[in-house]
């Protein structure tokens, strides 16, 4: 048996310029229950936590030879609807609007999954990691002005829901997402027996782009 660490190639596509970029979610990922261990705490705890994945059709990426849309992806988001929480907040500022009391009830409560497909205007930066590489990071996710149309998404929309997984969807996510949703307390239980196998065109576009605090 042969266990030699390699070094993964440099990735030699520049980040976006910080802006402001018309996009449309193109995924919407229940992450399943994820330990997070907070500042100052002795004991974590497990969360459940989404993110979200948005193309770019004005920026464009070659994957094997063909023009792809760019991709970014949202930080992972703790799933609470509480008017504190940054969840709540982007979705509100996404939106245009508050959520109702219908939308808040703990008896229904908000789908997420409704917001695959639909527009938003993405604020983007640029920051350093500690090794000196750039990346992009999400800032803003707000709705569109009045009068602008949305893109349409040129990509395949992905809804993955870690509580009833679908393995074909979970097949079609980048590999650091496959690996993110594996360390849930759903995955732990019911795990699937082999590695999934994902797209390469999935694959290299996760490797491309950089999205808030992860790896898109």
């Amino acid at each position: 048996m042969s266990l030699k660490a390699k070094r993964k190639p440099a990735n030699n596509i520049p980040p976006l310029d910080g802006g402001t970029y018309m996009g449309v979610c193109v995924g919407v990922i229940d992450l399943g229950e994820q330990y997070k261990q907070f500042n100052k705490q002795k004991q974590g705890k497990y969360v459940e936590e989404c993110m979200f994945i948005f193309e770019i059709p004005s920026e464009r990426v070659q994957v094997d030879e063909e023009d792809k849309p760019r991709w970014l992806s949202s930080k992972p988001y703790t799933l609470s609807l509480h008017e504190r929480s940054t969840l709540y907040q982007m979705l509100t500022s996404w939106r245009g609007k508050a959520l109702s009391d219908a939308e808040l009830d703990p008896q229904g409560g908000f789908d997420l999954m409704q917001m695959a497909g639909q527009g938003a205007m993405l604020g983007v930066s640029v920051v350093e990691k500690d090794d000196g590489s750039r990346r992009n990071k999400i800032e803003a996710v707000t709705g569109f002005p009045k009068g602008i149309a949305p893109p349409q998404p040129e990509s395949e929309i992905l809804v993955f829901d870690a509580d009833d997984p679908n393995m074909e969807v979970f097949g079609k996510l980048p590999e650091w997402i496959q690996n993110i949703i594996r360390k849930s307390t759903q995955f732990a239980d019911n795990a699937p027996d082999e590695k999934v196998d994902i797209p390469p065109d999935q694959e290299t576009k996760a490797e491309e782009s950089a999205g808030e605090e992860c790896p898109i």
